[in-house]
């Protein structure tokens, strides 16, 4: 959540305080219908922890993201919070901001997801890097075999999972590289999560006509650890069915 609350406003495609109302109104709009169809007792509204709610919550959060995301200003006022002393009312200066001309509008949805997917990789890093749940490192632009990453990205799955984004999770390496001397390049791999956090939001977000981008997160982190790895990733596919979200890619 926090991660892709902070994409938006690094790119600044929209004002942060119209983005607080958009999402607002998307949560409002959504939220009785969702519970309903949870039944009563079944979420506890507010807690991030609560799977549940978090499903709910990130399909607001991206189904703003994808409305402010569309044809974004290139120019807009953002009201932004003055620091005043404890107990004193809220004041706020009006500031232009001007988005960066050098991301054309069809390329920001990547340049989102290379946002998010660097965030949570650091943030893993950071949590467990130094721990024996840490990530095979994988040295920058090695190129590393497919077995090697494969590993790496077991293990990531495996922190997804530690961290209560899923019941379980594997990862699986359909196609081998053809050319052994090439690292890893040709080889097809996929992310299974069983009961993943986002199972209905990600499948509704897909549905929406202007679904450039989900909440994908496995998909974003891999991305942005293959891309430190010096690889990119193509063909790549997300598919929900039987409680489970899969992830398909091959690397480049």
């Amino acid at each position: 959540m926090r991660s892709s609350y902070n994409a938006v406003d690094e790119l600044d495609i929209v004002a942060m305080d119209q983005f607080q109302r958009d999402f607002f109104l998307i949560r409002q709009a959504e939220y009785k219908t969702y519970a309903d169809s949870l039944g009563a007792g079944a979420m506890q509204q507010g807690d991030l922890a609560d799977p549940n709610y978090f499903d709910f919550i990130s399909f607001a959060q991206y189904a703003a993201i994808l409305r402010e995301i569309a044809n974004p200003p290139s120019v807009f006022e953002e009201q932004q919070p003055v620091d005043v002393g404890e107990g004193m009312p809220q004041q706020f200066n009006t500031v232009v901001v001007k988005r960066n001309s050098e991301v054309a509008n069809n390329d920001l949805a990547q340049k989102y997801n290379e946002i998010v997917g660097n965030a949570i990789l650091d943030k893993l890093i950071e949590k467990f890097g130094d721990t024996a749940s840490a990530i095979p490192k994988l040295e920058p632009g090695s190129r590393s075999d497919a077995t090697t990453v494969l590993a790496a990205i077991q293990q990531m799955v495996n922190l997804f999972v530690i961290s209560g984004f899923a019941w379980s999770g594997n990862a699986s390496m359909q196609t081998k590289s053809a050319d052994n001397d090439n690292g890893a390049v040709g080889a097809q791999f996929s992310i299974t999560f069983t009961s993943p956090a986002t199972l209905w939001s990600g499948s509704s977000l897909q549905a929406k006509r202007n679904a450039v981008l989900t909440n994908d997160f496995a998909l974003k982190t891999v991305k942005a650890m293959m891309s430190r790895a010096g690889y990119s990733v193509v063909n790549e596919s997300v598919k929900y069915s039987n409680y489970q979200e899969t992830s398909t890619f091959i690397l480049k």
